[in-house]
């Protein structure tokens, strides 16, 4: 057997040499930069409608009405991802989220705060929240089949880089724009991003290829079939200790991290810290800047194999963010524990996305990453409970000692099951990683030279039945 000679490392701009993929990069810019808008002029519509007696609890309420949606259409939408072409589906979830997100902006405008206007806002969070949840993990299902496995893991890296770039700039024009703009308005400018996406989503020419066996079985299908596709997809990933626990820990990061610094985290800025909405942007714009330069440093390092390694100290770092975070509630805490919680959220994220692309065949992967989704929706929907204890206890006696909980338990599970730390990508991919992808041409510019991977699916699916 002939020795393989050692991979080239991909450069960091590497993936952007590929058309489609400076199209899809450019679209997530644009409509998903636009959310911390979206996220935080909710919860100073919420505090400034809502009494006094029951504000942390309606502010925890809008992140467990958003989870509701991702809970109940992240493993859907990853079915949907596997079935249908992922383009049209981005552009149809894109489209539902501005027409959903316009009329919040109109309750803003026109309610007084009365229960008819709440009630309203809250039933379109959750259909702008369920399109969110089938975008997520239609996007980066995409991402493997147009890069190819050697630029998977810079493409990863490249899109939250981007997305960090410009979420600190919304974040930090979020408390700004509420103060001399008001609610609504600041609602309804984000809410065009989404129709931007869907623009340029309607300018790439990739259309999504299964295999011959896999649109095969798909013919004659009915809508339970869904179902169907989501229970395989949770056999594959409990099947594979990889993907299962590497799911765990992300899931469980998030939904114990994030309620309390993201969900309540402005509640957290503006009340205990006592900072104003102003204030917050220069807070809060820590979080983005740390999660931009630790993207922009994975993009540079995304030939480093040992991604377990790298997802388990981003869960670790996240968790410390959270400690800093809290204790004691200053300014210059709330600063660096927004910087610490950033670095750790994108090393996790996306070490952990690119290990799961690497482990799943391309008929899986949209409902694999919906599992990642999923998590994402649970930490949302921990805001109402978690709300409402903090509204009992009050924040500043339940935060701080739930820190120091959560690290450790983290730390535990992380000892407990070491196949999250052995987890690696290789740069040089083996045969059966290449039979996983889909029986398509890609074409990738390297310079003057033009090369096609061509892939067959018969060993992946065979490990499907």
């Amino acid at each position: 057997m002939s020795a393989q000679s050692p991979p080239t490392r991909p450069g960091m701009t590497e993936p952007l040499r590929i058309r489609e993929f400076r199209l899809l990069l450019t679209g997530f810019i644009v409509g998903q930069s636009m959310m911390p808008l979206q996220f935080v002029a909710s919860i100073a519509w919420i505090q400034f409608v809502a009494d006094d007696s029951v504000e942390i609890i309606m502010v925890g309420a809008i992140g467990t009405i958003r989870g509701i949606g991702m809970i109940g259409f992240g493993l859907f939408g990853g079915a949907l991802a596997d079935r249908f072409d992922r383009r049209r589906l981005l552009m149809v979830t894109q489209a539902i989220a501005f027409v959903s997100n316009i009329l919040i902006a109109v309750v803003m405008w026109t309610g007084s705060g009365t229960s008819t206007d709440i009630i309203l806002f809250f039933a379109l969070t959750i259909i702008a929240s369920s399109a969110h949840a089938i975008d997520g993990p239609t996007r980066n299902a995409i991402t493997p089949e147009i890069l190819g496995p050697r630029l998977t893991p810079a493409g990863i890296a490249l899109n939250s880089a981007a997305m960090q770039f410009a979420m600190p700039i919304a974040i930090f024009a979020s408390g700004l724009m509420i103060d001399h703009l008001g609610h609504g308005a600041v609602f309804a400018i984000s809410s065009f991003g989404h129709f931007g996406e869907v623009i340029i989503l309607a300018m790439m020419s990739y259309r999504t290829v299964f295999s011959a066996a896999h649109m095969a079985a798909r013919r004659g299908q009915g809508p339970g079939q869904a179902i169907r596709d989501i229970g395989a997809g949770l056999r594959y990933a409990r099947s594979k200790p990889v993907i299962l626990w590497t799911v765990f820990i992300v899931v469980m990061m998030m939904s114990l991290i994030m309620p309390p610094t993201g969900t309540l985290g402005p509640q957290w800025v503006t009340t205990v810290v006592g900072a104003t909405w102003s204030e917050f942007s220069y807070i809060a714009v820590f979080w983005g800047g740390g999660a931009m330069i630790a993207s922009l440093f994975l993009v540079r390092f995304s030939w480093v194999e040992r991604k377990g390694l790298l997802t388990a100290l981003g869960v670790m770092v996240m968790a410390l963010g959270f400690v800093v975070f809290t204790n004691p509630p200053t300014v210059v805490n709330a600063m660096m524990g927004n910087l610490l919680l950033g670095v750790g959220m994108s090393i996790a994220m996306v070490s952990a996305n690119a290990t799961l692309a690497y482990e799943t065949p391309n008929e899986m992967r949209g409902r694999i990453m919906g599992l990642v989704f999923l998590g994402m929706g649970i930490a949302q929907a921990v805001g109402l409970p978690l709300g409402a204890v903090a509204q009992t206890l009050t924040m500043e006696t339940l935060f701080p000692p739930m820190s120091y909980a959560v690290i450790a338990l983290l730390a535990a599970i992380i000892l407990l099951r070491p196949v999250i730390l052995r987890a690696r990508v290789p740069q040089h991919p083996p045969e059966s990683f290449v039979a996983s992808a889909p029986a398509t041409a890609r074409k990738v510019l390297n310079g003057a030279a033009t090369f096609i991977v061509r892939t067959a699916p018969n060993k992946a699916l065979s490990s499907l039945r």
